[in-house]
């Protein structure tokens, strides 16, 4: 059961960056709209990742930037809690963990996620 549901959000995983991968966020209309935009008017934290994602897989690190300047940091810890809560086992798991799930990581992440949200709407970042 457990090495199925690992499989599952592998495969979800992969199929969610092919997608990114294949359609541009920009021209495409089936990709999801932010409703905190939408209701508010103002950016929240995560807009823009889409068509960073999208700029990221097709080596423009720059647009992505451009984009999200958030995703240089949530990219990495994001990709880190994947391997170290879905698809790591054993001590390298476990010493991952210690890392992702320790409460200075948490904190300074959360600091930085209300930061930058708060400053992309002050600056028009």
């Amino acid at each position: 059961m457990i090495r199925n549901k690992r499989w599952l959000i592998a495969a979800v995983i992969v199929a969610i960056g092919l997608l990114l991968f294949i359609f541009d966020p920009v021209q495409t209309q089936w990709s999801p709209k932010c409703v905190v935009k939408a209701v508010t008017g103002y950016d929240c934290p995560g807009c823009g990742f889409q068509r960073a994602a999208h700029a990221v897989l097709h080596g423009r690190f720059m647009d992505a930037v451009h984009y999200n300047l958030f995703l240089l940091v949530a990219l990495p810890y994001l990709f880190l809690l994947v391997l170290s809560d879905w698809l790591l086992r054993g001590k390298a798991q476990a010493q991952l963990k210690r890392f992702t799930h320790h409460r200075y990581w948490i904190w300074t992440y959360l600091v930085l996620f209300f930061t930058w949200w708060i400053l992309r709407n002050l600056l028009g970042l």
